[in-house]
C-alpha cells in the first residue's frame, strides 16, 4: 500500500483544479520585527516554569552567537517533529469521524473547497493573467489561510499572539470578512477552530503526510539536515491551551479588551523597574478584591489576570517575557550574526566600547532564553542528530501499525526486521540506541558487541520506548520529550 494516502492524494490534485481559476496574487509582505514573536508558546505552562539556569552574559559574543544558532536549530527541529505528529493526529481524525468534533474525509474536502472559493472572491481571477503551477496554488491557499485565520483570532481573542508579517494586511482581511455572509463567516470561524486546535495551517496538515521511510533516508542513509526535509511548517500559529489559563494580554500597539473574567489588572509602561512592579504583584496576590497595579491610562503593557487560574511565577515569568519584548520594539531589531566571519567583524567594531559590547551580549543572551523558555528547552534532552533518527524509527513503527498495516499486531517481529535493514544498511544507526553496537568486543575483531542476544534486546526494548514516545506525542499532539513521559506518570 502506498504511504500516501490515495483518497487525500486525489483530493490535493482536484483541490489544484478547483482554484486553478484563481490568479496569482501579492498579498503584500512585512518584515519580521522580531524572531520571538513566531514562537509558538511564549507563555508555557506545567514544569517548564521551574527556575531556567540562564545564559552566561560572560560568554562573548561570538559563543552567544553560537549558541543563538544551536538553539534556533532546535526550536526549528521541534517545529518540524511536532507538525509531522500534528499531522498524524489530524489524519486519523478524518478517518475516525465518530470522534468529538471530528471531520470526515468528505467534510474536511467541502472545508477546502469553500476555503478555495474564499480566496477567489479575495481575489478574483482575470482572464488575461497565466495561472500558476498546482503546486503554488496550494501554498498560497496556505498563505491566505493563515492570514484569515489570524484575523479572526486577533479580533477575538487576547492572548498576546503576534505575528508583525501579517499585521498590516490585517485591516484588509478584517473588512473581508465583514462583508462575508454568515454562512462563509462559518467557515472562517471552522478554519480558526482547527487551526487554533493544532497551531498550524489546518489545510497544510491535510496537504498529505511525509513517508517515515524517507525520513529514516534522510536522517540515517544522506544525513541530511532537517531543513532540507520537504515537509516544514510554512506558518506557526499560536496553539489552544499552549498559554497559562487566567492571563489575558494587551498592548499599546495592539490593543486587546479582556474578553474573560478577571481580578487583578497590571499594567507596565517603559521605563518602570521590573522588581518593583513584582514585588506589588507579590503583595496584592492574596487580597481578596479586584486589584489593579499601574496606571491604565499610560502604560505599554497591560495583563488582566484571574488570580484563581494562574500561579504568580507564571505571571512574572509571562510578563519579564512582555517586557523584554517592549525592549526589542524600543530598541529595534537584534542583530544576529548569520556566520562566524560576521561575528568576529562585529567584535571587532565594539572593542573600544565595552559598555554598548556588554549591553549587546546581554541583549543577546536574554534573546536566547527566551527562545529556550518559550520552547522548554531546559530539560536534559537528545542531540537534534539522534532525536531525528529515534524519532523518524519510532514514526516508521507507528505507521505501520497505526496506518500502514492496522491489523499487525507483532510489533516485536517489525522492530527486528527494522533493526537488521539498518544494520545491513547504515549500521552507524544503532550507536544511538547502543553506543558501542558497532564496536569490537575482543581484539580477535571477529565480532561485535550488537552481534550479541543481550545488545539486541537492548535496541529492541529501545525502540519499543521510541514507539510509545511517538504514539504520545501523536494522541496528546504535542512534541515531548523521554523525560516528560517520565514524569508525567498517569498523565500519559
Amino acid at each position: 500500500m502506498d504511504f500516501e494516502n490515495p483518497q487525500r492524494s486525489s483530493v490535493s490534485y482536484r483541490w489544484c483544479v478547483h482554484i486553478a481559476s484563481c490568479t496569482k496574487y501579492d498579498v503584500g509582505s512585512a518584515t519580521m520585527e522580531s524572531e520571538i514573536c513566531t514562537h509558538r508558546h511564549k507563555y508555557p505552562m506545567g514544569n517548564i516554569w521551574k527556575i531556567m539556569e540562564r545564559t552566561s552574559t560572560s560568554m562573548t559574543y561570538s559563543q552567544l552567537g553560537e549558541k543563538y544558532q544551536e538553539t534556533i536549530a532546535e526550536q526549528e527541529h521541534r517545529h518540524m517533529w511536532l507538525f509531522l505528529y500534528s499531522g498524524r493526529h489530524a489524519h486519523l481524525q478524518l478517518l475516525r469521524p465518530d470522534a468529538p468534533k471530528g471531520l470526515s474525509m468528505l467534510e474536511s474536502d467541502q472545508l477546502i473547497d469553500d476555503t478555495a472559493e474564499l480566496l477567489q472572491q479575495f481575489v478574483p481571477p482575470k482572464p488575461w493573467q497565466i495561472i500558476p503551477p498546482g503546486r503554488q496554488l496550494v501554498e498560497e491557499l496556505h498563505h491566505f489561510c493563515f492570514a484569515i485565520t489570524y484575523t479572526f483570532h486577533r479580533k477575538h481573542f487576547a492572548d498576546g499572539f503576534i505575528d508583525p508579517r501579517f499585521e498590516d494586511l490585517r485591516p484588509t482581511y478584517e473588512l473581508f470578512i465583514d462583508n462575508l455572509n454568515p454562512d462563509k463567516k462559518a467557515v472562517v470561524s471552522q478554519l480558526h477552530e482547527l487551526t487554533y486546535k493544532y497551531g498550524f495551517v489546518i489545510t497544510e496538515l491535510w496537504d498529505g503526510l511525509i513517508d517515515s521511510q524517507k525520513l529514516i533516508d534522510a536522517f540515517t542513509k544522506k544525513r541530511r539536515k532537517s531543513e532540507k526535509i520537504d515537509k516544514i511548517p510554512t506558518f506557526i500559529f499560536t496553539k489552544k491551551e499552549s498559554r497559562p489559563n487566567g492571563i489575558q494580554i494587551s498592548t499599546k500597539k495592539y490593543q486587546q479588551k479582556p474578553t474573560k473574567p478577571w481580578d487583578l489588572a497590571i499594567f507596565f509602561n517603559e521605563g518602570e523597574k521590573f522588581s518593583k512592579i513584582k514585588e506589588e504583584i507579590v503583595n496584592t496576590w492574596r487580597k481578596p478584591t479586584q486589584k489593579i497595579i499601574g496606571n491604565p491610562e499610560n502604560y505599554q503593557i497591560a495583563l488582566y489576570v484571574d488570580r484563581n487560574k494562574c500561579k504568580i511565577r507564571q505571571l512574572t515569568d509571562t510578563l519579564r517575557l512582555q517586557v523584554d519584548q517592549l525592549d526589542d520594539y524600543k530598541n529595534g531589531l537584534i542583530l544576529i550574526p548569520t556566520s562566524v566571519d560576521d561575528i568576529v567583524s562585529d567584535k571587532d567594531k565594539i572593542k573600544s566600547k565595552i559598555k554598548e559590547e556588554k549591553k549587546m551580549r546581554k541583549d543577546l543572551s536574554s534573546f536566547i532564553d527566551r527562545i529556550r523558555l518559550s520552547e522548554s528547552l531546559i530539560f536534559k534532552h537528545w542531540s537534534i542528530e539522534r532525536s531525528n533518527v529515534r524519532r523518524s524509527i519510532g514514526l516508521y513503527l507507528w505507521d505501520h501499525m497505526n496506518i500502514i498495516k492496522p491489523s499487525l499486531t507483532n510489533r516485536k517481529r517489525l522492530i527486528k526486521g527494522l533493526i537488521e535493514k539498518i544494520r545491513s544498511e547504515t549500521p552507524d544507526a544503532l550507536d544511538f540506541y547502543l553506543e558501542k553496537f558497532n564496536k569490537h568486543d575482543s581484539a580477535r575483531k571477529t565480532t561485535k558487541f550488537g552481534d550479541s542476544e543481550l545488545a539486541l534486546e537492548t535496541v529492541v526494548r529501545e525502540m519499543e520506548a521510541d514507539y510509545y514516545l511517538t504514539n504520545i506525542c501523536i494522541e496528546n499532539c504535542e512534541y515531548l520529550i523521554p523525560h516528560d513521559v517520565k514524569v508525567g506518570g498517569n498523565k500519559y
